[in-house]
């Protein structure tokens, strides 16, 4: 397995559009034994968070109907693979998937970068909102007086914040410049506010001791 410090990302894409639900079955075959693959769909109507089976089964908490039907983005991610697809106007589009482990992807055309971008940092947002309880095992949910009320698929517990962490992925010039050329979502989780003020605290020290 490729480290991280040599890894670098890799792309395939479908070999025909497809619709929403056949990208999310596409990616599903190929996931590796062990890992839960969540994500997000975009609609007109909705951001709906949803948790995806081996078999390709979407799983989501208190969204009326197929989410995949009306959906014109989709990512769903694993830890070691992301699958993005955007629709087109005849309902099917472009399904990409993304990874540093060439076996880990689906079957394909390669549309790989060349050269393709090279691992950097890892970064992590914070989930605007207040966790709660869901009702339903497994999921969460993120309550905000600024946006709509969100199910989300991952366990935590009240007085705790959710992250969705990412990596970049560097490309670089003729000249040695370095830009971020991609990134990779890689995880939901939930972490305590001392956890993140840490992280935060560590990082900022680490930038200002680069920088001296």
């Amino acid at each position: 397995m490729t480290s991280n410090q040599d890894a670098v990302l890799h792309a395939v894409r479908a070999t025909e559009p497809l619709t929403a639900a056949d990208a999310v079955a596409w990616f599903a075959t190929s996931s590796p034994p062990g890992r839960q693959t969540v994500g997000y769909v975009l609609s007109a109507k909705a951001a709906t968070w949803l948790r995806l089976g081996s078999d390709g089964t979407v799983e989501t908490v208190c969204a009326p109907g197929d989410v995949l039907t009306e959906a014109y983005e989709v990512v769903c991610f694993d830890g070691l693979r992301e699958l993005r697809w955007l629709r087109t106007p005849d309902g099917r589009g472009p399904a990409v998937v993304v990874g540093e482990e060439p076996a880990s992807l689906p079957p394909g055309e390669s549309v790989t970068a060349d050269p393709p971008p090279r691992r950097g940092g890892t970064q992590a947002r914070l989930l605007a909102g207040t966790v709660r309880a869901d009702r339903t095992a497994g999921w969460s949910v993120l309550h905000s007086e600024r946006y709509a009320t969100a199910h989300l698929p991952v366990v935590a517990t009240a007085g705790q914040v959710l992250l969705v962490e990412t990596v970049e992925y560097l490309g670089e010039d003729a000249h040695g410049n370095r830009d971020i050329a991609d990134t990779r979502t890689v995880e939901l989780r939930a972490a305590s506010p001392a956890a993140v003020r840490a992280v935060a605290t560590a990082t900022e020290t680490d930038g200002e001791a680069t920088a001296a």
